[in-house]
């Protein structure tokens, strides 16, 4: 499959250019909208004892600047093209070694070992009518077991009000953020993954999601979830029960439960949540291309075999900054860990914003695989 997407995309847009009268396609072209930013990102690392590259004492900062164009609409047809550039700005030790290259920073940014580097974000042709959306191209995917940015073609149908019909056909997917950056990886090989999910609306608050993925001679996902969304005079509530399997072709096969409950009130939201993986393989290969389950800045043990997390978030907006607080406790086999996370932002005007965030993990001592952690993040972005 490898090339085939960029190949349709290519004959798709020869076909809608040719369509179109020149002067249409000016318009639309001129009528476009430009946005991006400027971002700048900085993160340390402290551990209790140094577990391969990736669990080190680091600290670096990292500037990145992120360009966006969409055209306006033709003929239900628009393309959007965007792109980001990063450059490590400090590293505490540029001759570190880590696993993707040289330099502190060189784990989180790379692509054949350079932590310089610009890459595609968005490069898509869109076709959208009141029922229809459909993308060809590099997009950003953020449903179950697909996330981050993909070479994809997507197709999210309403064939009646409470429907919703769901296909996703994908064969790379990045990383291209302003705290990561991950050089493309082939999905199975040559041959991709292939995704189709049904949503129905059962009521206003009640919501019913099937859906399976099959990665060709390799291994099939099934999973289903409900989720609940009320709200009762000033108090909301809802949950999510969301259950998956995996059928491996090689491997055992995975399982996974997600229970999730959540009330807010006056600005404040608490939620509880369990998450229970299968014996023998855990998640399986489910989590391969990304996963909409994990709620860590780490959450390192949450998709292996035998482990069972229980977790409380707490919430709240005040004035212009927004508080989350995070901790759960992991028991994997004979372990157990803990992870406490915090995350805090603020807009200090229409275009600037900041964030910081605080990740400190406990892990059971008898399991030498990973070192304790503390992690401080701080990121601030200009958007234009």
């Amino acid at each position: 499959m490898k090339g085939r997407l960029s190949l349709v995309v290519l004959m798709v847009l020869s076909g809608v250019v040719s369509a179109l009268n020149a002067d249409e396609l000016s318009e639309s072209l001129k009528n476009g909208k430009i946005s991006g930013d400027v971002t700048v990102t900085y993160e340390s690392r402290n551990v209790d004892r140094q577990v391969g590259a990736y669990y080190a004492d680091t600290a670096y900062s990292v500037g990145s600047i992120g360009l966006n164009y969409e055209t306006a609409k033709f003929y239900n047809f628009s393309a959007n093209v965007g792109m980001r550039a990063y450059q490590a700005l400090w590293q505490d030790d540029s001759q570190f070694i880590t696993s993707h290259g040289k330099g502190d920073a060189s784990e989180r940014f790379y692509e054949d070992g350079s932590n310089k580097h610009m890459e595609l974000a968005n490069a898509y042709l869109a076709y959208t009518t009141k029922n229809i959306l459909v993308k060809a191209g590099r997009q950003e995917l953020s449903t179950e077991w697909l996330t981050k940015y993909h070479d994809a073609v997507t197709a999210m149908i309403t064939p009646f009000d409470k429907a919703q019909i769901e296909m996703i056909y994908s064969s790379k997917r990045y990383r291209v953020d302003p705290r990561e950056f991950f050089s493309a990886t082939d999905i199975n090989g040559n041959d991709g993954i292939y995704k189709l999910g049904l949503s129905y609306n059962i009521t206003d608050a009640i919501k019913a999601k099937a859906y399976t993925l099959i990665a060709p001679d390799n291994y099939d996902i099934y999973g289903g979830k409900v989720n609940l969304d009320s709200k009762i005079n000033d108090i909301g509530f809802g949950g999510l029960a969301h259950y998956m399997e995996t059928r491996e072709n090689i491997a055992a096969d995975g399982k996974m439960v997600e229970l999730v409950g959540y009330a807010s009130y006056a600005g404040y939201k608490a939620t509880i949540g369990y998450v229970k993986t299968g014996k023998e393989n855990g998640w399986g290969s489910a989590a391969n291309y990304g996963d909409t389950v994990v709620p860590f800045e780490e959450g390192d043990h949450m998709y292996v075999k035998d482990a069972r997390t229980t977790y409380l978030m707490l919430s709240k907006t005040i004035a212009d900054i927004s508080l989350t607080g995070l901790y759960g406790v992991t028991k994997y086999g004979q372990f157990s860990k803990d992870e406490f996370d915090i995350w805090a932002s603020y807009k200090f005007s229409k275009n600037l914003s900041g964030s910081l965030g605080l990740a400190i993990t406990n892990e059971d001592k008898n399991d030498g695989s990973v070192p304790d952690l503390t992690q401080l993040n701080a990121t601030l972005a200009y958007k234009f």
